[in-house]
């Protein structure tokens, strides 16, 4: 499993820094060296652009506005996070220094080609982007190992996007069950679909872990998980968007507790989303929006479209059913596509 990246070790730690670092590199820095202090085997980070991740109707589409309105307020939060490629390598660097692996999951085409500039040897797909076939391609065409997050995830949808990974070109592919909540309720961790996943799919199959503490982590272990993947931080004082589901350097939790949710968590195995994890889903995952002015009568091609958030719309794992069709109407730049804009 990730063999040439990590030998034979099972399972392999990962040490999801994400946005914990809150844009500052000494503190990106910092969590690197506690991470592999930690035990951790790798360090993982978010990279993207974006005016690339979120469309600025997003509020508007969310709430259900009949007239949509503009608000970049999202855009500028994330904005905030951002690295220059320099820092970028200097973090690799750092990462290197420390013995652990450094990667990131990218969000658009121009973060995978950032990330291919400094040679990251492995590509972590985030949940909201399991239905992003362009992205998916984009990624897969590095030829490099793949960890693929299944959150907010059906069955189906998990077959597509391998289908479209191996079918260009991606190295090894692993799965991470998760569930995109933040933090999750036992109740809701559903451990058992690891095991539903590895039968599915015949792929090794890890855990992308949202509950407060631990404990579903020593279960996932016991399933045979081949990656674990858990938010880390700083100190237990640390602020930071993922705290409430993130692990200081040390932590330790009782072991009756631990047994007794150990029970509760292990679940029914379904391969599905559902409940409050429904409505992350229309936020997280990406809608179809016109990249341009597009003309009544034109024929709608890839390069006419963007797959942004949120998914209100058309899905963006739909792109090539609405591809090749004829417009019926005039369409702005940065408007959500509806289906009866089509012939």
């Amino acid at each position: 499993m990730l063999g040439n990246i990590f030998g034979n070790i099972k399972p392999v730690f990962i040490a999801e820094i994400g946005l914990n670092h809150n844009g500052d590199i000494n503190t990106a820095e910092k969590m690197i060296g506690k991470a592999a202090e930690s035990g951790a085997h790798a360090v993982k980070f978010q990279t993207f652009i974006p005016e690339l991740m979120n469309s600025p109707f997003t509020s508007s589409l969310m709430n259900g506005d009949a007239e949509p309105v503009k608000n970049y307020s999202i855009r500028e939060f994330f904005r905030t996070f951002l690295f220059s490629k320099e820092q970028w390598l200097q973090l690799k660097k750092k990462s290197e220094e420390c013995g652990v692996v450094f990667f990131s999951a990218p969000f658009d085409s121009p973060s995978v080609d950032l990330l291919e500039s400094i040679d990251i040897p492995l590509y972590k797909i985030a949940s909201s982007e399991v239905t992003n076939p362009p992205l998916l391609k984009k990624i897969a065409s590095t030829g490099k190992p793949v960890i693929l997050s299944t959150g907010m995830s059906t069955a189906d949808e998990i077959s597509t996007a391998i289908s479209i990974l191996e079918a260009n070109g991606a190295g090894e592919i692993v799965l991470l069950h998760c569930v995109s909540l933040y933090p999750l309720d036992d109740s809701e961790a559903n451990l058992s679909r690891i095991v539903s996943l590895r039968e599915r799919f015949s792929k090794p199959v890890g855990i992308s872990d949202h509950s407060r503490d631990y404990a579903s982590v020593m279960i996932a272990a016991a399933l045979g998980a081949a990656v674990v993947e858990k938010h880390f931080k700083l100190d237990y004082n640390h602020e930071c968007p993922d705290k409430d589901v993130s692990l200081s350097p040390v932590q330790f939790r009782e072991m009756v507790s631990a047994a007794v949710r150990g029970s509760l968590m292990a679940g029914d195995g379904k391969i599905e989303f559902y409940g409050r994890e429904a409505e992350t889903a229309r936020g997280a995952k990406r809608s179809l929006f016109a990249a341009k002015d597009l003309i009544a009568g034109g024929i709608l091609s890839e390069t006419d479209v963007l797959c942004l958030r949120p998914g209100t719309g058309i899905p963006a794992s739909a792109i090539y059913e609405f591809t090749g069709r004829k417009l019926k109407t005039d369409i702005k730049e940065g408007s959500i596509l509806k289906p009866e804009y089509f012939l």
